[in-house]
């Protein structure tokens, strides 16, 4: 039961987190009518604060409910002797319910630095778990840095092409790839899409099937690579 309710918690949270990141991502980067709808709006209501402290409550949500789920399971084997906490987290991999891996999360990671040094946009730098991103090493990465020293990194090198990923999808696996290796990855041409792939096509890096249906369009991160 202890495990079945915190696998609910961990699915509750993410889809909350990537539904609401979801929104906040039309918000800043709207596509067809939407632009022109929000173009009008914005000659009479400046949004850009409440977009601005929205992703700031979000970040905080899932790296707080990260680091609870974290340490529950680290307490667990702990008290049990077990290791049933650490297979759990495994499972949650697995499950692509690893709420620190999600794209979504980098997504709003690369909306922050897009605000950057923006007058609105300096409420993220006061959050103690910052993102930073460098493109000029080697290993392009993105960092971010969250309380009790835990540091994480998200490689923005495409697997395929060796090059910083370039108009960026994430697969279900959480693995980035430029649009155009993907396709060529799934076997499907570039105007199809990669919706279009067979269930059967794998990820290059893990091997895992049927990841290219739900992939995510990072549209941040692009406009984020493309600023710098």
């Amino acid at each position: 039961m202890f495990f079945t309710e915190l696998m609910r918690e961990a699915t509750d949270i993410a889809g909350c987190f990537s539904s609401r990141v979801r929104h906040l991502l039309h918000l800043h980067v709207p596509r067809g009518m939407q632009r022109y709808v929000l173009r009008l709006r914005q000659c009479f209501k400046n949004d850009q604060q409440a977009l601005v402290e929205e992703g700031l409550m979000l970040i905080e949500y899932i790296t707080m409910n990260a680091i609870a789920i974290r340490k529950i399971l680290k307490k667990y084997d702990k008290v049990h002797s077990s290791a049933n906490g650490k297979n759990f987290k495994s499972k949650l991999r697995a499950e692509h319910l690893e709420l620190l891996q999600s794209p979504w999360l980098i997504e709003l990671g690369a909306l922050s630095l897009n605000f950057k040094g923006s007058d609105d946009g300096e409420a993220f730098i006061q959050f103690s778990g910052s993102f930073s991103c460098n493109l000029d090493e080697m290993e392009p990465v993105m960092t971010l840095m969250l309380p009790h020293s835990i540091k994480l990194e998200y490689n923005l090198k495409c697997a395929i092409c060796l090059e910083i990923v370039f108009n960026s999808y994430a697969l279900s696996c959480g693995h980035l790839f430029c649009k155009s290796c993907a396709c060529s990855a799934a076997s499907v041409m570039i105007f199809q899409g990669l919706k279009a792939s067979s269930p059967d096509s794998k990820c290059p890096i893990c091997r895992e099937a049927g990841v290219y249906a739900n992939a995510v369009h990072m549209l941040e991160l692009d406009l984020l690579i493309k600023k710098r």
